[in-house]
């Protein structure tokens, strides 16, 4: 007899389940579709408004790049008054020229004009030595060759002692000296131009000088108000001054005056009115 092999084959599905698993499988690749189109629209919003940030330049990554490797070549070759943020673009300031004469008002503006541009003070010699002319120009040619001037108050020392007025030459003991032989406005100017010299000076030193320098008839009555900074006292100043008008000559003056016309040779008895 004849033994017939077994069939090991699985029997087939029906068409209807393998059309399910179809419908399936195609509902999921959908759904994948789907999620990257939205993550690719994200994408293109985040791409578009970067873009805009950047003034239309759509080399967002590389401007960026670009901008970091010249920013060192910038800091190294940009001039030190560039680098301030704070410089004002719409004001120029000139340095003042100098070429003799009394050197202060050339000093102020020049001080003002480092400030301005905040000038490093290793800088501050080279660049006034190009603005002295004439004289000026030679005597700092020579000074310069003797001794190298590196800081500006060696410059401004050197100034003052060449072209400032005489009394500048101790300029604390010129301050000292200060006294009302006018209005208190006439005196608080002379003051100032005196006190505009000195350094390091404190408030009750400067307000002592003051005090002292006023006249008699005012300097009791403001003390005695006890002011504590030299605006206070010029105010006190001021005031009493209007109170008891314009200044008299004192008792001393007088008699001084009066004895000197009695022994002028034009001044007879007979026009005395004084007794023998």
């Amino acid at each position: 007899m004849v033994e017939t092999r077994k069939s090991s084959t699985t029997p087939e599905q029906p068409p209807s389940q393998i059309n399910e698993q179809l419908v399936q499988q195609l509902a999921a690749l959908s759904s994948k579709l789907n999620t990257l189109d939205s993550l690719a629209a994200d994408v293109a919003t985040l791409k578009g408004q970067s873009n805009q940030g950047q003034h239309g330049d759509g080399s967002y990554g590389s401007h960026d790049k670009g901008k970091t490797h010249q920013s060192g070549d910038e800091e190294h070759e940009s001039p030190w008054w560039l680098k301030d943020p704070s410089r004002r673009h719409h004001t120029k300031m000139e340095f003042p020229k100098f070429e003799g004469g009394d050197p202060r008002g050339w000093e102020l503006k020049a001080e003002k004009y480092f400030r301005y541009y905040r000038t490093p003070d290793d800088l501050k010699v080279d660049i006034a030595a190009m603005y002295l002319e004439g004289d000026a120009l030679d005597l700092f040619a020579w000074l310069n060759s003797e001794r190298t001037m590196l800081y500006w108050e060696e410059l401004v020392k050197a100034l003052q002692e060449n072209y400032g007025p005489a009394e500048f030459q101790n300029l604390d003991e010129y301050l000292c000296l200060v006294k009302q032989v006018s209005t208190v406005q006439e005196y608080r100017k002379e003051f100032a131009r005196r006190a505009a010299r000195v350094h390091n000076w404190p408030e009750h030193c400067l307000l002592g000088v003051f005090l002292s320098g006023l006249k008699e008839e005012l300097r009791f009555d403001v003390r005695i108000q006890k002011p504590r900074i030299v605006y206070k006292a010029l105010s006190l100043a001021l005031e009493y001054e209007a109170k008891i008008g314009p200044s008299k000559p004192n008792k001393e003056s007088y008699f001084a005056s009066t004895k000197k016309n009695l022994n002028a040779p034009w001044f007879s008895k007979e026009h005395s009115s004084l007794p023998p």
